[in-house]
C-alpha cells in the first residue's frame, strides 16, 4: 500500500526568519492523522533568511538527523563548540538521556535543511554530536545509505565521519538519498513487516507507478519492493523503519 500526500497537506511551522514544512505533527502544527511512522517523528524541510537560526528547547529520547540541502549552517547543540556544516553535510544530534537545547542559524544567504526525528531503540545513553561532510550529497541512479542503525552498513567498530560512511543511529532505520535521472528506474527491497518513507525534495518520480512531485511525501507499508522510476531529475530521500 502507497499513500501519497501532496505537498500542500504538508503542515507549516514558522520561526523568525524560517519557514518550516512539516511532514507530521510539530510544534504548533498539530495533526492527529500523522503523528508519526514506525520510528518516524518528525520529518521537516526548512527555508531560512539570511542568519536566521531554528532553536529546540529540552529534547531526549530522539535521532535528529539534518541534511544540509543548500547554503552553510553552524549547529549547537548544550553550550558546545559550534559545528560548521556545508551543502551535502550531515549533523546526528543523538539527544540521549536529555539535551539542555540545540541551535542551528545559517550562515550564508537562501539556506535550506531537511530534518529527520527517530524515536531510538532503548531510550537513555549519552548525548552525542556529530557531523560527516559528504562531497557527495545522494547516490546517482542508485540509493545512498546517509544514516544506519544498522550494524551491516557500518563495518567499522567506531564512526571515523568519512564521507562515505552512513551516520550512525539509534533506531533500526536508514535513512537514503539519491538523484534519479529522468527515464532511469531503480528498486528497493525492504523486509517483512517494515514501513517505508518517501520524501520527493525535488523533481517528479514515480513510486510503482503513480506520480508524486517536489515537496510531497509517500507512507509504504505492506510492500517488500518498491520500483522507482524518474520523471524529472528527483532528488528523494528514502527511509526505512520499523
Amino acid at each position: 500500500m502507497i499513500i501519497l500526500r501532496a505537498a500542500r497537506d504538508m503542515g507549516t511551522v514558522t520561526q523568525p526568519g524560517v519557514v518550516i514544512r512539516c511532514h507530521f505533527s510539530f510544534a504548533e502544527y498539530r495533526n492527529p492523522a500523522h503523528v508519526h511512522w514506525g520510528q518516524i517523528r518528525a520529518i521537516n524541510t526548512a527555508v531560512f533568511e539570511p542568519f536566521a537560526e531554528f532553536r529546540l528547547g529540552e529534547e531526549e529520547a530522539r535521532d535528529i538527523v539534518t541534511i544540509v540541502l543548500k547554503g552553510n549552517f553552524f549547529a549547537e547543540v548544550g553550550g558546545q563548540a559550534p559545528h560548521q556544516l556545508q551543502e551535502g553535510d550531515i549533523h546526528l544530534l543523538s539527544a540521549g538521556q536529555g539535551i539542555q537545547e540545540a541551535k542551528w542559524w545559517a550562515a550564508s544567504p537562501d539556506s535550506s535543511f531537511v530534518q529527520v526525528w527517530l524515536l531510538p531503540d532503548e531510550e537513555g545513553g549519552v548525548p552525542e554530536s556529530v557531523v560527516h561532510h559528504r562531497p557527495v550529497r545522494h547516490g546517482q541512479n542508485a540509493l545512498a545509505i546517509l544514516a544506519s542503525g544498522f550494524a551491516e552498513d557500518s563495518p567499522e567498530d567506531t564512526d571515523s565521519g568519512q564521507a562515505d560512511e552512513p551516520v550512525p543511529l539509534c533506531a533500526s532505520a536508514r535513512i537514503m538519498g539519491m538523484i534519479l535521472q529522468s527515464g532511469v528506474t531503480t528498486h528497493y527491497t525492504t523486509g517483512a513487516g517494515r514501513l517505508l518513507y518517501l520524501i520527493v525534495l525535488s523533481g517528479t518520480i514515480k513510486i510503482n507507478d503513480q506520480p508524486i512531485s517536489s515537496g510531497a511525501g509517500a507512507a509504504i507499508y505492506n510492500e517488500i519492493e518498491v520500483r522507482l522510476q524518474g520523471e524529472t531529475n528527483p532528488t528523494i530521500l528514502l527511509i526505512d523503519t520499523a
